[in-house]
Protein backbone atom coordinates (compact mmCIF):
# COMPACT_ATOMS: atom_id res chain seq x y z
CA UNK A 1 0.00 0.00 0.00
CA UNK A 2 1.41 3.42 -1.00
CA UNK A 3 1.97 6.28 1.44
CA UNK A 4 -0.72 8.42 -0.23
CA UNK A 5 -3.30 5.67 0.15
CA UNK A 6 -2.28 5.14 3.78
CA UNK A 7 -2.62 8.88 4.45
CA UNK A 8 -6.08 8.75 2.90
CA UNK A 9 -6.95 5.83 5.22
CA UNK A 10 -5.80 7.86 8.24
CA UNK A 11 -8.15 10.70 7.30
CA UNK A 12 -11.07 8.37 6.60
CA UNK A 13 -10.64 6.27 9.75
CA UNK A 14 -9.77 8.97 12.28
CA UNK A 15 -12.19 11.62 11.00
CA UNK A 16 -14.99 9.04 10.90
CA UNK A 17 -14.24 7.93 14.44
CA UNK A 18 -14.25 11.51 15.75
CA UNK A 19 -17.44 12.32 13.82
CA UNK A 20 -19.28 9.28 15.19
CA UNK A 21 -17.99 9.90 18.71
CA UNK A 22 -19.45 13.40 18.65
CA UNK A 23 -22.82 12.02 17.56
CA UNK A 24 -22.75 9.50 20.40
CA UNK A 25 -21.75 12.06 23.02
CA UNK A 26 -24.51 14.40 21.87
CA UNK A 27 -27.15 11.68 22.19
CA UNK A 28 -25.78 9.56 25.07
CA UNK A 29 -23.05 11.48 26.96
CA UNK A 30 -22.98 8.87 29.74
CA UNK A 31 -21.84 6.13 27.35
CA UNK A 32 -18.20 7.31 27.11
CA UNK A 33 -16.81 4.59 29.40
CA UNK A 34 -18.83 1.89 27.66
CA UNK A 35 -17.53 2.97 24.25
CA UNK A 36 -13.96 3.02 25.57
CA UNK A 37 -14.38 -0.51 26.94
CA UNK A 38 -15.81 -1.81 23.66
CA UNK A 39 -12.96 -0.22 21.70
CA UNK A 40 -10.41 -1.87 23.99
CA UNK A 41 -12.25 -5.20 23.85
CA UNK A 42 -12.49 -5.29 20.06
CA UNK A 43 -8.81 -4.44 19.51
CA UNK A 44 -7.81 -6.99 22.19
CA UNK A 45 -9.85 -9.76 20.55
CA UNK A 46 -8.52 -8.88 17.10
CA UNK A 47 -4.95 -8.89 18.44
CA UNK A 48 -5.46 -12.21 20.23
CA UNK A 49 -6.62 -13.85 16.99
CA UNK A 50 -4.33 -12.15 14.45
CA UNK A 51 -1.22 -11.06 16.39
CA UNK A 52 -0.82 -13.75 19.05
CA UNK A 53 -2.48 -16.52 16.99
CA UNK A 54 -4.74 -17.52 19.89
CA UNK A 55 -1.86 -17.28 22.37
CA UNK A 56 0.57 -19.42 20.35
CA UNK A 57 2.95 -16.50 19.70
CA UNK A 58 4.45 -14.96 22.83
CA UNK A 59 5.37 -11.29 23.29
CA UNK A 60 8.71 -9.99 22.05
CA UNK A 61 8.61 -7.37 24.81
CA UNK A 62 8.34 -8.85 28.35
CA UNK A 63 4.87 -8.30 29.80
CA UNK A 64 6.36 -6.76 32.97
CA UNK A 65 7.77 -3.97 30.81
CA UNK A 66 4.28 -2.99 29.68
CA UNK A 67 3.11 -1.99 33.19
CA UNK A 68 3.93 1.74 33.05
CA UNK A 69 2.92 2.07 29.40
CA UNK A 70 -0.42 0.34 29.95
CA UNK A 71 -1.23 2.47 33.02
CA UNK A 72 -0.48 5.73 31.19
CA UNK A 73 -2.29 4.70 28.01
CA UNK A 74 -5.37 3.50 29.88
CA UNK A 75 -5.69 6.66 31.97
CA UNK A 76 -5.20 8.88 28.91
CA UNK A 77 -7.73 6.98 26.77
CA UNK A 78 -10.45 6.81 29.43
CA UNK A 79 -10.01 10.45 30.47
CA UNK A 80 -10.09 11.77 26.89
CA UNK A 81 -13.43 10.07 26.25
CA UNK A 82 -14.91 10.91 29.67
CA UNK A 83 -14.58 14.70 29.27
CA UNK A 84 -17.31 14.64 26.61
CA UNK A 85 -19.75 14.12 29.48
CA UNK A 86 -18.43 17.27 31.23
CA UNK A 87 -19.78 19.77 28.67
CA UNK A 88 -16.44 20.30 26.89
CA UNK A 89 -17.30 21.03 23.22
CA UNK A 90 -15.71 18.80 20.61
CA UNK A 91 -14.15 21.87 18.95
CA UNK A 92 -12.31 22.75 22.16
CA UNK A 93 -11.54 19.06 22.80
CA UNK A 94 -9.73 18.75 19.45
CA UNK A 95 -7.88 22.07 19.75
CA UNK A 96 -6.53 21.23 23.21
CA UNK A 97 -5.39 17.78 22.06
CA UNK A 98 -3.55 19.49 19.21
CA UNK A 99 -1.27 21.02 21.87
CA UNK A 100 0.57 17.75 22.44
CA UNK A 101 3.78 19.23 20.97
CA UNK A 102 4.63 21.59 23.88
CA UNK A 103 3.67 18.91 26.41
CA UNK A 104 5.90 16.37 24.66
CA UNK A 105 8.73 18.89 24.52
CA UNK A 106 8.56 19.60 28.24
CA UNK A 107 8.40 15.91 29.13
CA UNK A 108 11.21 14.99 26.75
CA UNK A 109 13.48 17.81 27.98
CA UNK A 110 12.78 16.86 31.59
CA UNK A 111 13.47 13.16 31.01
CA UNK A 112 16.58 13.73 28.89
CA UNK A 113 17.78 16.75 30.87
CA UNK A 114 18.16 18.78 27.66
CA UNK A 115 17.22 22.25 26.52
CA UNK A 116 14.70 22.54 23.66
CA UNK A 117 15.70 23.85 20.23
CA UNK A 118 14.72 27.44 19.42
CA UNK A 119 12.05 26.51 16.86
CA UNK A 120 10.52 24.01 19.31
CA UNK A 121 10.33 26.62 22.08
CA UNK A 122 8.76 29.25 19.79
CA UNK A 123 6.34 26.74 18.31
CA UNK A 124 5.31 25.55 21.77
CA UNK A 125 4.61 29.11 22.90
CA UNK A 126 2.45 29.77 19.83
CA UNK A 127 0.52 26.52 20.37
CA UNK A 128 0.00 27.34 24.05
CA UNK A 129 -1.37 30.78 23.15
CA UNK A 130 -3.73 29.18 20.65
CA UNK A 131 -5.02 26.70 23.21
CA UNK A 132 -5.50 29.47 25.79
CA UNK A 133 -7.55 31.54 23.31
CA UNK A 134 -9.65 28.54 22.35
CA UNK A 135 -10.27 27.73 26.02
CA UNK A 136 -11.41 31.29 26.67
CA UNK A 137 -13.70 31.24 23.66
CA UNK A 138 -15.15 27.86 24.61
CA UNK A 139 -16.00 28.62 28.21
CA UNK A 140 -19.80 28.56 28.89
CA UNK A 141 -20.03 31.93 30.64
CA UNK A 142 -23.50 33.06 29.57
CA UNK A 143 -26.43 32.95 31.99
CA UNK A 144 -27.89 29.82 30.41
CA UNK A 145 -24.73 27.78 30.88
CA UNK A 146 -23.34 29.12 34.16
CA UNK A 147 -24.31 25.90 35.92
CA UNK A 148 -22.10 23.96 33.52
CA UNK A 149 -18.99 26.05 34.06
CA UNK A 150 -17.67 23.96 36.94
CA UNK A 151 -17.99 20.78 34.85
CA UNK A 152 -16.36 22.53 31.89
CA UNK A 153 -13.47 23.59 34.13
CA UNK A 154 -12.98 20.03 35.40
CA UNK A 155 -13.11 18.70 31.83
CA UNK A 156 -10.51 21.19 30.57
CA UNK A 157 -8.26 20.39 33.54
CA UNK A 158 -8.49 16.68 32.72
CA UNK A 159 -7.67 17.36 29.06
CA UNK A 160 -4.63 19.45 29.96
CA UNK A 161 -3.47 16.71 32.33
CA UNK A 162 -3.84 14.03 29.66
CA UNK A 163 -1.52 16.04 27.40
CA UNK A 164 1.26 15.18 29.82
CA UNK A 165 0.19 11.60 30.54
CA UNK A 166 0.03 11.15 26.75
CA UNK A 167 3.54 12.62 26.41
CA UNK A 168 4.87 10.20 29.04
CA UNK A 169 3.07 7.41 27.16
CA UNK A 170 4.96 8.30 23.99
CA UNK A 171 8.26 8.49 25.88
CA UNK A 172 7.73 5.08 27.48
CA UNK A 173 6.73 3.63 24.11
CA UNK A 174 9.91 4.98 22.54
CA UNK A 175 12.04 3.51 25.33
CA UNK A 176 10.53 0.05 24.83
CA UNK A 177 11.00 0.24 21.06
CA UNK A 178 14.65 1.26 21.43
CA UNK A 179 15.33 -1.55 23.91
CA UNK A 180 13.36 -4.45 22.42
CA UNK A 181 12.79 -3.44 18.79
CA UNK A 182 9.68 -2.19 17.03
CA UNK A 183 6.66 -4.44 17.45
CA UNK A 184 3.68 -2.10 16.83
CA UNK A 185 1.04 -4.81 16.35
CA UNK A 186 2.09 -6.55 19.55
CA UNK A 187 2.12 -3.28 21.47
CA UNK A 188 -1.30 -2.36 20.11
CA UNK A 189 -2.65 -5.71 21.29
CA UNK A 190 -1.19 -5.76 24.81
CA UNK A 191 -1.90 -2.10 25.60
CA UNK A 192 -5.58 -2.86 24.96
CA UNK A 193 -5.76 -6.40 26.38
CA UNK A 194 -3.95 -5.95 29.69
CA UNK A 195 -6.22 -3.13 31.02
CA UNK A 196 -9.46 -5.04 30.33
CA UNK A 197 -9.79 -6.39 33.93
CA UNK A 198 -9.77 -2.79 35.19
CA UNK A 199 -13.16 -2.29 33.58
CA UNK A 200 -14.60 -4.84 36.04
CA UNK A 201 -14.67 -2.00 38.55
CA UNK A 202 -17.08 -0.20 36.23
CA UNK A 203 -19.24 -3.27 35.60
CA UNK A 204 -22.44 -1.89 37.15
CA UNK A 205 -22.19 1.41 35.31
CA UNK A 206 -21.28 -0.26 32.02
CA UNK A 207 -24.12 -2.79 32.24
CA UNK A 208 -26.71 -0.16 33.18
CA UNK A 209 -25.62 2.02 30.28
CA UNK A 210 -25.65 -0.92 27.85
CA UNK A 211 -29.25 -1.87 28.69
CA UNK A 212 -30.42 1.74 28.30
CA UNK A 213 -29.10 2.16 24.76
CA UNK A 214 -31.40 1.78 21.76
CA UNK A 215 -30.56 -0.32 18.71
CA UNK A 216 -29.68 2.67 16.54
CA UNK A 217 -27.12 3.83 19.11
CA UNK A 218 -25.60 0.34 19.13
CA UNK A 219 -25.27 0.52 15.36
CA UNK A 220 -23.37 3.83 15.60
CA UNK A 221 -21.16 2.38 18.35
CA UNK A 222 -20.31 -0.64 16.17
CA UNK A 223 -19.28 1.57 13.27
CA UNK A 224 -17.32 3.81 15.65
CA UNK A 225 -15.36 0.83 17.00
CA UNK A 226 -14.48 -0.32 13.48
CA UNK A 227 -13.44 3.19 12.42
CA UNK A 228 -11.35 3.63 15.58
CA UNK A 229 -9.49 0.39 14.85
CA UNK A 230 -9.04 1.44 11.22
CA UNK A 231 -7.68 4.80 12.42
CA UNK A 232 -5.18 3.22 14.83
CA UNK A 233 -4.04 0.60 12.35
CA UNK A 234 -3.58 3.20 9.57
CA UNK A 235 -1.48 5.47 11.81
CA UNK A 236 0.86 2.59 12.67
CA UNK A 237 1.04 1.64 9.00
CA UNK A 238 1.90 5.21 7.98
CA UNK A 239 4.66 5.32 10.61
CA UNK A 240 6.47 2.50 8.79
CA UNK A 241 6.51 4.43 5.50
CA UNK A 242 7.07 8.08 6.42
CA UNK A 243 9.19 10.06 8.84
CA UNK A 244 7.69 11.09 12.16
CA UNK A 245 7.61 14.71 10.90
CA UNK A 246 5.32 13.77 8.00
CA UNK A 247 3.12 11.61 10.22
CA UNK A 248 2.74 14.39 12.80
CA UNK A 249 1.75 16.91 10.14
CA UNK A 250 -0.83 14.48 8.74
CA UNK A 251 -2.32 13.87 12.20
CA UNK A 252 -2.43 17.59 13.00
CA UNK A 253 -4.13 18.30 9.67
CA UNK A 254 -6.57 15.47 10.40
CA UNK A 255 -7.56 17.10 13.69
CA UNK A 256 -8.08 20.41 11.93
CA UNK A 257 -10.34 18.73 9.34
CA UNK A 258 -12.31 17.10 12.18
CA UNK A 259 -12.70 20.53 13.77
CA UNK A 260 -14.13 21.97 10.55
CA UNK A 261 -16.50 19.01 10.09
CA UNK A 262 -17.72 19.37 13.66
CA UNK A 263 -18.36 23.09 13.27
CA UNK A 264 -20.19 22.77 9.93
CA UNK A 265 -22.23 19.59 10.46
CA UNK A 266 -23.16 20.06 14.12
CA UNK A 267 -23.33 23.87 13.93
CA UNK A 268 -21.14 24.15 17.01
CA UNK A 269 -20.46 27.63 18.30
CA UNK A 270 -17.19 28.59 16.58
CA UNK A 271 -16.21 31.97 18.04
CA UNK A 272 -13.52 34.32 16.83
CA UNK A 273 -11.34 33.01 19.68
CA UNK A 274 -11.67 29.47 18.30
CA UNK A 275 -10.62 30.67 14.83
CA UNK A 276 -7.64 32.69 16.08
CA UNK A 277 -6.69 29.88 18.45
CA UNK A 278 -6.77 27.36 15.61
CA UNK A 279 -4.53 29.62 13.49
CA UNK A 280 -2.03 29.88 16.35
CA UNK A 281 -2.07 26.10 16.84
CA UNK A 282 -1.59 25.42 13.12
CA UNK A 283 1.18 28.02 12.70
CA UNK A 284 2.84 26.96 15.95
CA UNK A 285 2.87 23.35 14.76
CA UNK A 286 4.54 24.44 11.50
CA UNK A 287 7.22 26.41 13.35
CA UNK A 288 7.74 23.54 15.79
CA UNK A 289 8.47 21.00 13.03
CA UNK A 290 9.76 23.25 10.22
CA UNK A 291 13.48 22.70 10.71
CA UNK A 292 13.17 19.57 12.81
CA UNK A 293 14.97 16.67 11.17
CA UNK A 294 15.35 13.08 12.23
CA UNK A 295 18.08 10.67 11.21
CA UNK A 296 16.01 7.55 11.66
CA UNK A 297 12.41 6.43 11.84
CA UNK A 298 10.82 6.96 15.22
CA UNK A 299 7.58 5.41 16.43
CA UNK A 300 4.43 7.46 16.49
CA UNK A 301 2.81 7.71 19.92
CA UNK A 302 -0.67 6.35 20.47
CA UNK A 303 -1.67 9.69 21.97
CA UNK A 304 -1.69 11.23 18.49
CA UNK A 305 -4.52 9.20 17.22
Amino acid sequence: MTSKKTMFNVFIGCCSSAFLMEILMARTPNSANLITFLQFFFIAVQGFVVTSKFGKIGPKIPLTQYAILVALFFVTSVANNYVYALHVPSTLHMIIRSASSPASMLVYCYAKNQRPKFNKAVGSILISIGVALAMYGGAPTDDKNKGQFIYWSIGVTILLTTLFTGAFTGLQQELLYSKYGKHPDEMLFYTHAIPLPIFLGMYRQLSDTAFELKWDIWLIIAVNILSQYYCTHSVHDLATKETSVTVTFILTLRKFVSLLISSIVFKNSLTVFHVIGTIFVAFGTYVYFDYFTVNKQRPVSMKDK
